[in-house]
């Protein structure tokens, strides 16, 4: 009798553990294995685990048609997850949006991706979606000012006159507030951009790009992109010339950070990597009855620019592949007398995970 009711205690002791968990369904918006939603997934990876989380994880493809697909699939055929984290492609946000409502799962978003008219038609959070718990971004205007100005200063150590293009990702939000920043920098100090030029995310498409700017352009020396991968493919295009160029992008791409180490690229602004393992944080804190996201709708996080003069504080992240390290559950607001969270990626310099340990 005695063994029975050891076996009753254990059984609705491991099934209670088991609801306690919650579950949640990380929509990649890109292709598996694709540089940066692959360590932003990793990460989210890593953040689940620490905090008792089952994530599941489908893809976009980078496209709003199949990404809605994938979602609708999911949704119809698969256990309904108690939350979504999700990045809204421009086009597909509304129908995005009145599915997770129909299907009455809460979701937050990460970037800010809608503008103008849908950004009109979707609202803010838990304004026409009441699902929508808020959205975690950082301001992509004020990132592209910053990857300018890392440049221009570069050029200007270099002393020599900035003749700037610009390659962007595609007509879109993300890719023109970032160009926006770019193009006020340069007004603010009195200097020109010859031509912006669009290569969809592609680093093969930013090589052929950037091998026609430079015949249009022989005397451009500075090339500000809208991603890594289009630094990598303009830095292709352009390495076996003799003359200096000063090339950056953003996200922080393994290969990038080892070419600035090298000095072979300039800059590169990033950090944002870390957005869906706080966005599981935020989940994990709602989930126990934190008021939070009942109280604010938003948290914008400031970026960083990797430059060859501070590259030795980040050195680490060229060849990492354990991000164990990373302490979610420590930004936690369960337990603690702050309102606000302390999401910060200086918190991946040498230095502040020194003082940590």
């Amino acid at each position: 009798m005695k063994q029975l009711f050891v076996i009753l205690v254990l059984f609705f002791s491991f099934n209670t553990g088991a609801v306690g968990a919650i579950s949640v369904l990380f929509v990649n918006p890109s292709v598996e294995g694709e540089p940066f939603w692959t360590k932003v997934q990793k990460i989210m990876e890593v953040s689940a685990a620490q905090q008792h989380v089952n994530l599941d994880v489908i893809y976009g493809e980078g496209n709003r048609y199949i990404q809605l697909a994938e979602l609708k699939k999911y949704l119809k055929y698969r256990a309904t997850p108690d939350y979504v984290v999700l990045l809204n492609y421009p086009g597909g946000a509304e129908q995005s949006m009145k599915l997770l409502e129909g299907f009455g799962v809460k979701f937050i978003t990460l970037e800010q991706t809608i503008v103008a008219q849908e950004r009109e038609a979707i609202g803010q959070p838990q304004q026409i979606y009441k699902n929508w718990l808020g959205e975690i971004y950082h301001d992509n205007f004020n990132a592209g000012k910053q990857l300018a100005e890392a440049l221009i200063t570069k050029a200007k150590e270099q002393n020599f006159t900035p003749q700037v293009v610009a390659i962007n990702g595609h007509y879109g939000s993300e890719s023109d507030r970032r160009s926006a920043g770019l193009i006020e920098y340069l007004t603010q100090h009195n200097l020109e951009l010859n031509q912006t030029v669009y290569a969809s995310w592609s680093k093969l498409e930013a090589m052929t790009k950037t091998e026609k700017l430079i015949q249009r352009y022989p005397n451009m020396n500075v090339i500000w992109t809208a991603s890594d991968l289009m630094a990598l493919g303009a830095y292709t295009a352009i390495k076996d010339k003799k003359q200096p160029f000063l090339i950056g992008g953003f996200d922080w791409l393994s290969d990038s950070l080892l070419l600035i180490k090298q000095k072979k690229l300039t800059a590169s602004v990033g950090g944002h990597y870390l957005m869906g393992g706080w966005a599981l944080t935020t989940l994990v804190d709602y989930h126990n009855g934190h008021s939070f996201w009942q109280n604010n709708t938003k948290i914008e996080i400031d970026l960083a620019v990797i430059t060859q003069d501070n590259i030795n504080q980040y050195d680490y992240l060229i060849d990492i592949t354990d991000w164990s390290f990373l302490d979610f559950k420590q930004l936690s607001l369960l337990d603690t007398k702050q309102s606000k969270y302390r999401f910060d990626v200086a918190q991946l310099t040498k230095d502040t995970l020194q003082n940590a340990n």
